[in-house]
């Protein structure tokens, strides 16, 4: 029974591309390196053929040394070629997440007991990057990615033409990593939530760090008014003062964000909480069932961007 050209397809790309992800590390042993002629190689036998046939033509001693020794150096080519991947030992680093419509980076680190010379690196779907390991060397694949969510590491390419560049040798790698891709911030903020009043507030609802004492206000909670310290005064009370007083606390919410899909709504939710990093501003995250708490810092921000990124049903499907 003939199976259909999908599957002849599916089948010969297998035998190049495993499915199953490798276990790390993963050593590149004689059977997951294949070698075929370049282009170059190819014109480099067709001359040596033309040399043999003129040599025997005209009995030429000198041409039948040229050409077995051009010949010799086509066979060393093919070993070399092949020993500069043949024990090469890869495992994944950790990944550096990005943003979509831009890069993610995926780290590759390269074992090997000898030098190694002109490795070509690639992703499927980016650019090669060119290395030479001497005994450890860290590479770091760019991968251009367009949703936001899980991105997964597509199939690694190691590939060598070394050293006459006659012969290719390469090798594929499957790795289970992925990197986070968060969703692609608007290029032009609209202003924060609450430039009004709304959204914008003091946070009085927790207790934060103890800052100093000032006059009672109306509207302070009771469990903030200094009894002790007033009771010093015979006119005036004291409240408590925290340093979530010192400055406004941001609430982004997702209703609050303009936007007519659900897309637009968190760019701009991600550009409202960079600009508010970069200000070393106190902001806080609330989407439908998540609840981020008010917070500065880097560890923050990435929570907030991983939140995003998460939320709700992804735009594509991952593979």
């Amino acid at each position: 029974m003939k199976l259909p050209l999908r599957r002849w397809r599916q089948w010969f790309s297998g035998l190049l591309s495993p499915r199953r992800a490798d276990v790390p590390p993963l050593t590149l042993t004689q059977r997951r390196v294949y070698v075929l002629p370049t282009a170059a190689g190819l014109m480099y036998a067709f001359t040596l053929a033309l040399m043999l046939i003129g040599s025997i033509n005209y009995n030429l001693s000198l041409g039948y040394a040229l050409t077995f020794l051009l010949a010799g150096l086509g066979i060393v080519a093919i070993v070399q070629s092949f020993r500069n991947l043949a024990g090469l030992q890869l495992r994944p680093a950790r990944p550096t997440p990005g943003f979509a419509g831009a890069q993610v980076h995926f780290g590759v680190r390269l074992d090997s007991q000898r030098r190694r010379t002109g490795l070509k690196l690639s992703l499927a779907g980016g650019e090669s990057v060119l290395c030479h390991v001497q005994t450890q060397e860290l590479v770091h694949l760019a991968l251009p990615v367009q949703h936001r969510g899980w991105q997964a590491m597509p199939r690694l390419t190691v590939a060598s033409t070394w050293p006459l560049g006659l012969i290719k040798a390469w090798s594929h790698a499957r790795f289970d990593e992925r990197s986070l891709v968060y969703p692609a911030p608007v290029a032009a903020a609209p202003p924060w939530p609450g430039a009004g009043g709304e959204g914008r507030h003091l946070d009085m609802s927790e207790p934060d760090d103890f800052f100093g004492l000032r006059p009672h206000r109306s509207g302070d909670l009771r469990q903030h008014v200094a009894w002790k310290a007033s009771a010093r005064l015979d006119e005036h009370l004291l409240s408590k003062q925290f340093a979530a007083e010192q400055g406004e606390l941001l609430w982004f919410r997702l209703d609050l964000a303009p936007g007519a899909t659900l897309e637009e709504k968190l760019s701009v939710l991600t550009r409202w909480v960079l600009d508010a990093h970069a200000a070393q501003q106190r902001y806080a995250l609330r989407l439908d069932g998540t609840a981020l708490p008010p917070a500065t810092g880097s560890e923050h921000l990435h929570a907030c961007l991983q939140a995003l990124a998460l939320y709700g049903p992804p735009p594509d499907e991952r593979r």
